[in-house]
């Protein structure tokens, strides 16, 4: 089986309760969003490489690497391949992390994949809903993100965990500041006064590489 992949490169994790642990980030191409913050409209928008999938997994036992990040773009769109790579991954012993943007469906994915779903705040000006069923399948280990760019998009952030039932501790829930539009401190001074049950998270890689694609 194939995958249309953008990019692949040994990384430290930036945006997970794994952050700062040593992965292989293999990007798909191909994006459904258009988000204001993107910092991958290179994988959004670019076809990509056709990749085998039996070439990634010998690239990750060859590297004796124990962590796969899956990500995009958005990876969901190739489903399929995405389902396979990381069974194939999983039966290897190799823990596999896939970020999606969370408008499509996350059902179907091998049992012990570990999920970070984004929860797009209107500041990312998303062109689709989020998918509410994927709150139903979430295990957990899983985690859902929230990119803050505004005042008004902590309210909102806070105003939908509110409405619904998660099946995942308070701790999972991450928040952290839009690269550039909002700056860190001002998030955590919210969350402090607010006494928040969520996480505070910072874009680690940002922080050592800033914009730089990959290491």
């Amino acid at each position: 089986m194939f995958a249309n992949i953008n990019e692949m490169y040994q990384c430290l994790l930036g945006e997970s309760l794994d952050t700062g642990l040593s992965a292989l980030l293999v990007r798909f191409s191909g994006c459904n969003l258009t988000c204001t913050y993107c910092d991958t409209r290179h994988a959004c928008t670019e076809e990509g490489q056709r990749l085998e999938l039996d070439n990634i997994v010998d690239l990750v036992l060859e590297r004796k690497l124990r962590r796969v990040l899956i990500s995009g773009g958005e990876p969901l769109l190739q489903m399929d391949a995405v389902r396979e790579l990381s069974a194939r991954l999983l039966r290897e012993r190799v823990r596999v992390l896939v970020e999606t943007n969370g408008t499509l469906p996350i059902y179907g994915l091998p049992p012990k994949t570990k999920l970070i779903i984004d929860v797009k705040t209107p500041g990312a000006q998303p062109q689709l809903p989020f998918c509410m069923e994927n709150l139903d399948n979430l295990q957990p280990r899983d985690q859902l993100k929230f990119v803050i760019t505004s005042r008004a998009d902590y309210d909102w952030s806070l105003n939908f965990l509110q409405q619904v039932k998660l099946s995942i501790p308070q701790s999972h829930v991450l928040f952290s500041s839009a690269w550039g539009p909002l700056q860190p401190a001002e998030l955590a001074g919210w969350m402090l006064h607010d006494n928040s049950p969520y996480r505070f998270h910072l874009q680690m890689h940002k922080v050592i590489w800033g914009e730089k694609r990959g290491v």
